[in-house]
């Protein structure tokens, strides 16, 4: 789970900048404080004007997370620097992010210029006692590389040679010593990575949901949640469900390349079944037998004589098929030791909707993740749904240009405090300035 993520000289975020997830001093909603070495937060609402930065926090989790996963930085990337501040030009982007594996917080971090990273960090947070640095990477001015591990994990001959090879030329300046977890072998990095990059997920407004129809064929409780969750919110949907179709009967002529690859990955390639998106529809491609099938996903909704009608998925409302897009993540909360950021997460959604579903979310007793998501709807700003720490402000300074992000939980509210109506106020700053709209003098320019 998510502890904290800090961020510098990225995007509209010009000094050191730290969003968290860790728990305040109140005592509403006990049920949302994750217990442990570190007590965390079920959730996070930020709030913040367009161009203020929101979205910008959650690039910049994405851009380390990118990094890890591509194991360095393999363009030049100096063009995301925090451009208003003519010094930052010659300093580096800087992010860290603490987590927890098992019952110890660890900080990965890393600080690069242009595509050279300059250092990498992994430390073990001291809780009860101090922080142990499991490793250390830097370079230096003549573009040599120092590592140093910790004497725990670096145990023998071989492995002592090879972080010296590592040193001398193996580990290229704008790679990660994250990404050699295999030559070193420990476990601990290989750990660090997965966490990172498989149990952070990150949707965006357009992000398409993928492997719906996957999970709706092989999971029956997934399959229960979607439907429940849909029929809930009179969606109109009465079931939501997979269809089978015979291959060929699905493919067109039009299609015959694409059959053949298809075929050839199933036959020799070391999957069983292949999810792709075909005419923007997703389809699940398996073998059963000797024949190929597809499986996709419809939905039903009853006709005026109680019959029921298939429907396409692009069929259905914007709202409909946002709600679809997030049932993945709305089920991993309850469900996945997962933390799920969400960029926008009222765009197509009617506010009533948006908040019936959160509200349920949050009340729910016990949860294993965490839902971090962006907006601009004012409606979920009720301490009946969200502790005082788990909303949070973006703004942007009007003279320096940079972001800023705090926590509601700064201005010690009271329980029974409207927050909706204080924000709407500016009592808590994150709101768009509004101009005097006669000053625009519209009907001047009418032609």
């Amino acid at each position: 789970m998510l502890i904290r993520f800090v961020v510098e000289n990225f995007l509209s975020f010009d000094k050191e900048t730290e969003f968290n997830m860790l728990v305040g001093n109140f005592k509403n909603h006990k049920n949302h404080i994750y217990p442990g070495p570190v007590k965390r937060l079920r959730a996070a609402a930020i709030y913040g004007a367009n161009g203020a930065g929101k979205s910008n926090i959650v690039k910049a989790i994405e851009f380390m997370q990118d990094i890890i996963k591509n194991n360095g930085i393999h363009q030049i990337v100096n063009n995301l620097k925090f451009k208003l501040n003519n010094e930052n030009k010659v300093k580096p982007i800087s992010f860290e992010i603490e987590f927890l594996i098992g019952r110890k917080a660890y900080r990965y971090g890393l600080s690069f210029d242009n595509n050279i990273i300059l250092s990498e960090w992994l430390i073990e947070s001291g809780i009860k006692k101090e922080d142990k640095i499991i490793f250390e990477r830097s370079t230096t001015v003549k573009g040599k590389t120092k590592i140093r591990f910790h004497e725990q994990f670096i145990k023998n001959t071989k492995q002592k040679i090879i972080v010296e090879i590592l040193e001398d030329n193996l580990l290229k300046p704008s790679e990660t010593l994250l990404s050699k977890e295999f030559e070193l072998k420990i476990k601990l990095l290989s750990q660090v990575k997965f966490k990172i990059t498989n149990q952070l997920i990150i949707i965006h407004p357009h992000s398409r949901v993928s492997n719906l129809v996957v999970f709706m064929t092989y999971s029956l409780g997934f399959h229960d949640f979607s439907n429940i969750l849909l029929k809930s919110f009179d969606t109109g949907i009465k079931e939501l469900k997979v269809e089978t179709f015979d291959f060929d009967k699905f493919f067109g002529e039009d299609d015959e390349v694409l059959k053949q690859s298809i075929i050839d990955d199933l036959e020799f390639g070391d999957t069983e079944e292949i999810t792709m998106f075909h005419k923007n529809k997703e389809i699940m491609v398996s073998k059963e037998g000797n024949s190929y099938t597809v499986k996709k996903l419809t939905s039903s909704h009853i006709d005026n004589k109680g019959n029921s009608v298939s429907f396409e998925l692009d069929e259905e409302s914007d709202g409909t098929q946002r709600l679809l897009d997030f049932i993945p993540a709305f089920n991993g909360v309850l469900t996945q030791d997962m933390t799920f950021i969400i960029d926008e997460i009222d765009q197509s959604l009617h506010p009533a909707l948006l908040k019936a579903v959160i509200s349920k979310i949050m009340s729910e007793k016990y949860t294993k993740g965490q839902l971090i998501f962006t907006t601009h709807e004012s409606n979920l700003l009720d301490l009946d749904i969200f502790r005082q720490d788990e909303i949070w402000f973006v703004e942007k300074d009007r003279q320096s240009g940079s972001s800023s992000i705090y926590s509601l939980s700064e201005y010690k509210p009271r329980y029974d405090l409207d927050v909706r109506k204080g924000y709407l106020k500016g009592r808590f700053g994150a709101i768009p300035f509004l101009a005097d709209l006669e000053l625009l003098k519209w009907n001047e320019h009418d032609s």
